[in-house]
C-alpha cells in the first residue's frame, strides 16, 4: 500500500461560484457621516459579510457634488459604474437631501436604471418622508428606510441583500444585435480595475516548503 503524497500543493482559490465580498456604495460618506458608516461596515463584517466599500473618498469628493449640483459627466460615468457593480446602495433620507439633483440622479441610477436595492437613512426621529422615498415606494422598487443607527443599518442591508452575494455582474453584451444596458465600458473597466471583485475569504497561498539542509549546513559549513 503506497502512502499518499501530502507534499503536493493543493488547489487554492480561483474566481468561481463561491461567496464574495459584499460591495456597498454609500452616498455622501464623508464628514459627519464617516464615523456612522465606519461603524456600519464594521457591523456588517462582524455578521460575516466582509464589505468592499466602493464609496467616494474625501479626495474624490472635491471632484464630485458641490452644493448638490450634478458634477461633470465624466464623474457621473464613474459613479454610475460604481453603483452598477454594487450589491446595495445606501443614501441619506433626510428631508433636505430629497431636493438634491445629485442625490436624485444617484437614486434614479441605482433603482430605475440598474435595479440595485437601496437603503435610505433618515434623521433620528424624522416623521416626514421625502418625495423621493415616496416615489421609490410607489414603484415598489426594493428599498428600506431606517434611523441612523449602525446596527439598524447593517440589519436592513443584510435583509435587502437577503443572501451573501456570489460572482456575477453583466460586464458586456456578446450579441452584436443587443445593446449593453449598463455604464460605459470605459468607466466600468476603470472601476473594476480599481475595485475588482474579491472573495469573502482572502486567498490562501500554499506554504513554502523549507529546503532540508545536510548535516554540514546545520553547523554553517555548507548547504
Amino acid at each position: 500500500m503506497t502512502t499518499p503524497n501530502t507534499t503536493m500543493p493543493l488547489p487554492f482559490w480561483k474566481p468561481g461560484g463561491e461567496e464574495r465580498q459584499l460591495r456597498v456604495f454609500i452616498s455622501h460618506r464623508y464628514g459627519d457621516d464617516r464615523a456612522l458608516y465606519d461603524g456600519v461596515i464594521d457591523a456588517l463584517n462582524r455578521q460575516g459579510f466582509s464589505v468592499q466599500d466602493l464609496s467616494l473618498t474625501e479626495d474624490q469628493r472635491r471632484e464630485g457634488p458641490q452644493g448638490g449640483r450634478l458634477p461633470r459627466l465624466t464623474i457621473q460615468a464613474e459613479i454610475a459604474a460604481r453603483i452598477y457593480s454594487s450589491d446595495v446602495f445606501i443614501a441619506p433620507g433626510r428631508v433636505a437631501t430629497g431636493r438634491s439633483p445629485w442625490l436624485t440622479w444617484e437614486v434614479q441610477t441605482a433603482t430605475v436604471s440598474y435595479g440595485v436595492p437601496i437603503l435610505f437613512v433618515r434623521e433620528r426621529g424624522q416623521q416626514r418622508s421625502t418625495q423621493l422615498i415616496a416615489d421609490v415606494a410607489a414603484l415598489k422598487l426594493p428599498h428600506r428606510v431606517c434611523d441612523p443607527d449602525k446596527h439598524l443599518i447593517a440589519r436592513n442591508v443584510a435583509e435587502l441583500v437577503s443572501v451573501r452575494p456570489t460572482w456575477g455582474v453583466r460586464l458586456s453584451e456578446t450579441d452584436p444585435n443587443l445593446r449593453f444596458r449598463g455604464p460605459t465600458r470605459e468607466a466600468l473597466d476603470a472601476v473594476m480595475t480599481q475595485t475588482p471583485y474579491h472573495p469573502r475569504l482572502k486567498d490562501y497561498a500554499p506554504p513554502v516548503a523549507e529546503k532540508k539542509r545536510g548535516i554540514f549546513g546545520i553547523f554553517g559549513l555548507g548547504r
